[in-house]
């Protein structure tokens, strides 16, 4: 595993739009599906599986929203009226602040992270403490402050084995343990989540515009993927193969309060009834 690599992670007011381990929820979870026409906050929407979750969301007729720190920088990301960018900084802005930005959704997707590593990348305090901890219980919080029906929350393999290779040395920095205190907060948040645990994040696209002009994105009926309950696999997971997945999570019912890892294969993708299946094995504990 190489070890400086980017792990699934790195207020206007609201416009409205139209149209392993096994946790259950509270009494206090709100259950519920998510279905087109709702809307979705993409919290790290403008990375490498945001961009492709907010493209999936609005083929599927969602209305959606993501969060930026740099308003100007992420609608040129997004390149799409359809999206609405809305100013966010995960670690300056409160859970107030964080509250308004999710007003009129239903759900918050949360891609977000930094290098494993120190780089520049951890520049102004932006490191894997401030943001997949620190950042991620504030998130939690104002996802069941707005009444959201369902966080999905992007983490990593290896957050429950620490002190195996090679997640023992991914994790000298405490990355994998700031991931997992992210994970706590969403469980306990009151709000109906599921926690997507990726492999190795490979293929496009880059959060490079250069690179990711030149790459064309593996996708379609070649996202094959294992899936399993828990934190048991070990593997790279295409970029569109996680984004599917969370979009799958998002709208199957049988997705309810789970955690489970994903990487990917040679086998053809899931389809929709396959899905339904894994994540009621998956609710099994199986």
């Amino acid at each position: 595993m190489c070890l400086l690599i980017l792990m699934p992670w790195t207020l206007t007011p609201a416009l409205a739009f139209s149209g392993g381990t096994l946790h259950r929820p509270s009494s206090t979870a709100l259950l519920a599906s998510i279905s087109p026409g709702d809307n979705v906050l993409v919290v790290g929407g403008t990375g490498g599986v945001g961009q492709l979750v907010t493209k999936k969301l609005l083929a599927g007729g969602f209305g959606v929203r993501v969060s930026s720190r740099n308003v100007e920088r992420g609608e040129e990301t997004i390149a799409d009226d359809r999206v609405q960018v809305c100013a966010l900084d995960l670690i300056k802005d409160d859970s107030s602040t964080m509250t308004s930005a999710m007003a009129g959704m239903d759900a918050v997707v949360i891609s977000v992270g930094t290098t494993a590593f120190p780089t520049m990348k951890w520049k102004d305090g932006n490191t894997p403490e401030a943001i997949d901890q620190l950042a991620v219980a504030k998130l939690a919080k104002a996802a069941a402050s707005a009444g959201l029906k369902k966080i999905i929350l992007l983490t990593s393999v290896g957050v429950e084995r620490t002190k195996e290779m090679p997640f023992f040395i991914l994790n000298l920095f405490g990355v994998l343990d700031a991931k997992r205190a992210g994970e706590d907060a969403v469980k306990a948040s009151g709000v109906d989540y599921a926690i997507v645990r990726p492999g190795r994040l490979v293929g496009g696209p880059y959060t490079n515009l250069d690179l990711a002009k030149l790459m064309q994105i593996e996708g379609g009926s070649e996202n094959g993927v294992s899936v399993k309950v828990g934190d048991s696999l070990l593997g790279d997971a295409k970029r569109d193969a996680v984004a599917e997945a969370v979009l799958q999570a998002l709208v199957k019912e049988e997705c309810s309060s789970i955690e489970f890892s994903i990487i990917s294969n040679e086998q053809p993708a899931l389809t929709n009834d396959e899905w339904s299946r894994e994540f009621s094995r998956m609710a099994a504990g199986q």
